[in-house]
């Protein structure tokens, strides 16, 4: 089981931060284990939120898998990604944000992936964890070279 969650201030605006994290097909630029991502569909919900369903395909070591998954957006407050893809048992990432001082964010993350196989389940484990760890970090690195410092 992956499990990981951190809580960040970053010198972003939520909005940004919103926006960087929601461009789910720009994943494969920055994020290790992504390797492409196409969003299939997408719908309008009520007070401004919305949704959009990908395909998305990642690499661990020799293995490339396909999963699909679905987002709720919250416009500059959160991000709940799911998936009930036959390759997890469990898969939830949510992004929480809130607006600080000095035109900088609190960032909450969490991460609960369990792989279906138990003979892939160590792998994505080590992989996502791995992954999970330097996540946010790597979300700043993408926004200090799309919007500076």
């Amino acid at each position: 089981m992956a499990v990981h969650q951190e809580t960040r201030r970053l010198g972003y605006s939520p909005q940004q931060l919103f926006e960087l994290i929601s461009e789910v097909e720009h994943y494969p630029e920055f994020l290790p284990l992504w390797r492409e991502v196409r969003i299939s569909r997408t719908a309008s919900l009520e007070k401004g939120k919305s949704t959009y369903y990908t395909d998305q395909t990642i690499q661990i070591g020799p293995f490339t898998k396909r999963f699909q998954t679905t987002t709720l957006l919250d416009p500059y407050c959160s991000i709940h990604i799911t998936s009930s893809d036959a390759l997890f048992r469990q898969f939830s990432i949510n992004w929480l944000l809130s607006e600080e001082k000095n035109s900088s964010s609190n960032v909450n993350f969490s991460l609960n992936c369990v792989a279906a196989s138990p003979l892939l389940r160590p792998i994505f484990d080590l992989a996502l964890m791995e992954s999970a760890r330097s996540i946010v970090s790597t979300f700043e690195h993408r926004a200090k070279m799309l919007y500076g410092s």
